[in-house]
Order: C-alpha cells, then sequence, then structure tokens
C-alpha cells in the first residue's frame, strides 16, 4: 500500500503545474514603493464609471508588488488605495497602457506610477460654464502639454476628442457647454497630438472623471501628470502572435517611421482596436493581435483623414484588405504598399 501511495506521490509530482493566467506588477509614487493599494480591472472605460471591475486584486506588498488573476482578454486597469469617493492624499493611477491585453497562461505585467489626490478648490459662479486649473508633474507646472477633452469613454481615448487644447505653461481655462466630460493630458516627447504613449513621455487621466459642468459655473481641476517608467514594466515576456511584415514605398523600398492600423471592420473607420509601433529603417513591422479577422493600412499619423502627401496604403493580399488569424497564429512577410495621397 505505501508502495502504491509513493508512486502517485511522485506521479502528482511529474504534472507541471498549470501556468497562471493574468497580471502582475508593482506600485510606485514618485519611485518610492507603495503598500495597502488595490488593482481593479474592468472590461471598458464605462465599466470602470459604473464601478463594475472583473476582478480587484489584494493590497499591494510593502514591496509595492501584486497580482490578479484574470480570464484571457483586454482590460482597463486602475490602481486605488481608497474605496468610494477620493479625498486628499490617497493614492490612483490609471494604467495609461489600458487596455491590458492579458493571453492564456501568462501573467502581462503592468506598472503603476502613482499620484496623491489634489486639494481642489470649488466650483465657482461665471457667466459661461467651463474648467480651469492646472496641468502639472511632480508639483511644478508643465509646459508644451495637450489637455484632450471627451464627452464620452466609447472610444477608450483613443479617437479624436471633443477639444484638444494646448497648455502652454501649465495653466488653462476652458468654456464647455453643461455637461459631462473626461479629461486627460498628454505630452509626448516626440512631439504631436497623437500617437501611444510611450515610455517617458507624460500622460494621466484625471482621477476625478467624469466632470460634471452646472449650467454657469467653473470647475476647477489640478491634473497631475506621470510618465511611464521602463522598471516599472520590466517583467515575463508574452509570446508574439500577430503578423509581422513590411511596408514598402513607391519605390520598392522600406518605408520607416510609419505605423500599421488593424480595424476589425472593412470600412476601417473610427478608431483601430490595435496597432504598431513605427518600423523600423528598412520598413518592417510587428503588430501583435488576437485571432479573428483584422482589416489592415499603413499610415503614418494618427487620428483624422489622411493628408495630402502623407504616404498611406491598404492590404492588398485580399479583396477587403484584411487578413485571418487562428489562435496563436503569426503570419510573416505581409507587406502593405503606400504611396502618397493626392488632392481630391
Amino acid at each position: 500500500m505505501k508502495r502504491w501511495l509513493f508512486l502517485f506521490l511522485m506521479l502528482l509530482a511529474a504534472v507541471p503545474a498549470l501556468a497562471a493566467t493574468g497580471a502582475k506588477g508593482r506600485v510606485a509614487w514618485r519611485g518610492e514603493l507603495v503598500p495597502g493599494v488595490k488593482i481593479s480591472a474592468y472590461r471598458s472605460v464605462d465599466d470602470l464609471v459604473a464601478g463594475r471591475p472583473v476582478a480587484v486584486s489584494e493590497p499591494t506588498a510593502l514591496d509595492g508588488t501584486w497580482s490578479l488573476a484574470l480570464p484571457p482578454g483586454r482590460y482597463v486597469m486602475v490602481a486605488r488605495s481608497f474605496t468610494g469617493q477620493p479625498k486628499p492624499g490617497d493614492y490612483f493611477c490609471y494604467y495609461s497602457g489600458s487596455p491590458v491585453e492579458v493571453a492564456e497562461g501568462h501573467m502581462t505585467n503592468v506598472g503603476f506610477n502613482l499620484i496623491r489626490v489634489p486639494d481642489e478648490k470649488p466650483a465657482r459662479k461665471g457667466r459661461a460654464s467651463g474648467i480651469e486649473g492646472e496641468i502639472s508633474y511632480q508639483d511644478q507646472p508643465l509646459e508644451k502639454v495637450y489637455l484632450y477633452v471627451y464627452r464620452d469613454a466609447r472610444s477608450g481615448f483613443k479617437g479624436p476628442a471633443y477639444n484638444i487644447l494646448p497648455v502652454e505653461k501649465g495653466h488653462f481655462r476652458l468654456r464647455l457647454p453643461p455637461g459631462d466630460y473626461f479629461l486627460m493630458a498628454r505630452k509626448r516627447q516626440a512631439g504631436g497630438r497623437y500617437g501611444p504613449v510611450a515610455i517617458g513621455d507624460w500622460f494621466n487621466y484625471y482621477y476625478g472623471n467624469p466632470v460634471h459642468i452646472e449650467p454657469g459655473t467653473i470647475r476647477h481641476v489640478r491634473l497631475e501628470t506621470i510618465t511611464r517608467l521602463s522598471n516599472l514594466e520590466q517583467g515575463e515576456e508574452v509570446p508574439f502572435h500577430g503578423v509581422n511584415g513590411r511596408i514598402i514605398g513607391p519605390d520598392g523600398k522600406g518605408v520607416a517611421g510609419l505605423h500599421v492600423f488593424a480595424y476589425d471592420r472593412p470600412e476601417m473607420t473610427g478608431t483601430p482596436r490595435h496597432f504598431s509601433e513605427a518600423s523600423a529603417a528598412d520598413g518592417t513591422f510587428s503588430l501583435r493581435l488576437p485571432a479573428g479577422r483584422w482589416y489592415l493600412l499603413a499610415r503614418k499619423s494618427f487620428g483624422g483623414p489622411a493628408a495630402e502627401g502623407e504616404l498611406y496604403g491598404k492590404y492588398r493580399g485580399s479583396g477587403d484588405h484584411g487578413v485571418a488569424l487562428k489562435s496563436g497564429q503569426t503570419l510573416e512577410e505581409v507587406e502593405i504598399h503606400v504611396r502618397p495621397v493626392t488632392a481630391r
């Protein structure tokens, strides 16, 4: 009997444990690791506003680490030290890389660079309604930053904004009709209004979103930005699945600095679901994609119709400009030809 029990235990030990699926990482405020913060994962920003998380982590440990089991999918992720309404001094961070992709059998690494909720002046009466305030970085006004105003969260804040306000010296004032608004600040090291938030860029989602504006009322907003830090982003490398290829110009040579956009509809309008990093000097690109049919085009700019002279082109390997991916599949040598857009 003991012999059979020993053999059974040996067999159990030989079976590999199922790989965990979810997200993990660290949480810090100005370089200091922070315990006691919970991470919430949401299917969408609408679910974030409605308070409907898919899952919430245990409080971060003394070294700021956390982990959260999640089914495969895409998640908006937020770190908070509070429940209910925030008060000055509480910690908060909306992860700038949202939505986060979680793959089966892997723990996606997500690092949170926190802010502390500031004191804000009460709303005041005015001739017109709107917002006023300041955008800062570590208590100092942030210059040459953009304030993005959205009427809703349906685009995930990746499409055209209702208003984009250049803020030269960190202070702003903007008239807005009464209603609810989502505010974000972005400053890219590469410059420009559009594009992904990269490591080292300044960014934040206002902790008090959505901002409600009453008629004849001016709301005061203090929006502190953070930067994405590489040391909080390091972690397990998730296997690549998607599309590898090359962007080719009219002269038959590779084109650098263009992005490949993937849409889930053949019309390829509105906000793309996925996009690549800028193509390399030889025109090569990689675009991580889940299973499904994806419609591809290449261009340089984010947002709005292609401008005259901009290099632009759709994938021509199929009649509908689409590629079909099975789960875990990678397509190689996908070529997208681009040419300058001409005036219509």
